[in-house]
């Protein structure tokens, strides 16, 4: 049972070391840990690009999961960086510089939330915004307008499919829309959109609310995600939910 955030913290380290083919242990530990990138069971299910960077902390060790062409520049250029340093924007411009000869680019770093039953502060909204939760079938027929591409992405995945979501309707029309990808067997990823005309008015927060109430009903552990370092609103809406920091990553 996912009751509080130890057993949240734990579950986001086993699911991190599958993500990034590193140890457990390398999350508690203080310094740099370098691990060649590979797919291994119970990670999250993302594709593993051929040539990969990433840099992953919860907080006090830092892992860098790259492939294997990559490694020796890793361990060579990263070095040379206090491990809290590796976020700053000189790390992360030394990243974007090397992946570039790839044409690939860097992203993050990325701020991820997890929600307990213990540190959940429900949100309800009062008014005439009619609130549903849809289910697999219904997300599906959603697809296509391109509104809602936060909580939906671009198309049905079916390796990280929307088994879950809520939708907030004015005039019969939906203004807002937040959904679950089952990125794991035990971790889910909310995200959430709200169409302009609706936005500042509490809609967003009391969606990620409702469902983040029936993801503890079915006992899968909730992480948030908020791109971009200014995107302050969807912050404070994982905070004021009960949302807590668990992980920073940057990858390319």
């Amino acid at each position: 049972m996912i009751s509080d955030r130890g057993s949240a913290l734990r579950i986001v380290r086993k699911i991190l070391a599958a993500d990034f083919a590193c140890e457990e242990s390398d999350f508690t530990k203080e310094g740099i840990t370098f691990h060649l990138a590979r797919e291994l069971e119970g990670a999250r299910r993302v594709p593993l690009p051929e040539r990969f960077l990433a840099v992953v902390t919860m907080g006090r060790g830092v892992v860098v999961s790259c492939s294997a062409d990559r490694l020796r520049w890793a361990r060579t250029n990263l070095k040379t960086f206090a491990p809290e340093s590796l976020f700053d924007p000189s790390a992360i411009a030394r990243m974007e510089k090397y992946v570039a000869r790839d044409h690939q680019t860097m992203f993050g770093p990325d701020l991820r939330y997890i929600c307990t039953r213990d540190t959940f502060d429900p949100y309800h909204l009062g008014g005439e915004i009619e609130v549903d939760l849809i289910r697999e079938e219904g997300i599906r027929q959603l697809y296509g307008d391109n509104l809602f591409r936060n909580a939906l992405g671009r198309q049905h995945d079916p390796q990280r499919p929307r088994l879950l979501a809520c939708s907030a309707k004015h005039d019969g029309v939906i203004i807002v829309l937040a959904a679950a990808s089952a990125d794991s067997d035990s971790m889910w990823q909310i995200g959430v959109d709200v169409l302009p005309d609706y936005r500042n008015r509490g809609i967003g927060k009391a969606l990620v609310s409702r469902l983040t109430e029936a993801l503890l009903d079915i006992e899968k552990l909730r992480y948030y995600q908020t791109t971009g370092m200014a995107n302050i609103s969807s912050r404070r809406i994982a905070v004021s939910l009960g949302y807590l920091p668990a992980w920073v990553e940057v990858y390319s």
